[in-house]
């Protein structure tokens, strides 16, 4: 199985996305879409439990905790 895109490329298109748009962060972004994305999925009042590893993907994590919670969602965050 390949991937659709490289580890190269993707930071390639990281880059030219943050050069095209000063000031916005791409961890913000990613933890409010993947917030969002979750919100669609559950009904209110659930737990939710987030993993974060180390990294930029843990950091997305974190972020989406922090929509979560502040839209009423009890989040254990490990």
């Amino acid at each position: 199985m390949q991937p659709i895109y490289r580890t190269a490329e993707i930071r390639q298109i990281e880059q030219a996305f943050v050069a095209a748009n000063p000031g916005v962060s791409l961890m913000e972004r990613a933890g409010l879409a993947t917030a969002e994305r979750a919100r669609d999925m559950l009904a209110d009042g659930y737990r939710v439990l987030v993993v974060c590893g180390p990294g930029n993907n843990g950091g997305d994590g974190l972020v989406a905790a922090r929509h979560l919670r502040r839209w009423g969602y009890r989040v254990t965050t490990v």
